[in-house]
């Protein structure tokens, strides 16, 4: 086999075994970031359903803020 041929093949061997690291890489972090989310929105469910009708809750984390009014307004009452 001709040397440049075999280190062509190496070459794209090893270039595509580079893509297929990045895409799984990038689809690991990708599902670490949909979970983390879903953990945050279970954890926030469940500390509505421990509160009271007519309690407020509030909560700030990085570049997220839920203010969240358990029960709802009444009517003709404030909004």
């Amino acid at each position: 086999m001709d040397p440049t041929l075999a280190a062509v093949i190496v070459t794209g061997v090893f270039s595509l075994l580079g893509l297929c690291a990045r895409l799984g890489y990038k689809a690991v972090r990708e599902r670490a970031e949909v979970r983390r989310a879903e953990l945050a929105q279970q954890g926030l469910s469940e500390r509505v359903r421990l509160l009271p009708p007519g309690s407020r809750l509030s909560e700030r984390s990085a570049g997220q803020a839920v203010e969240i009014l358990v029960g709802g307004a009444e009517r003709g009452g404030e909004r």
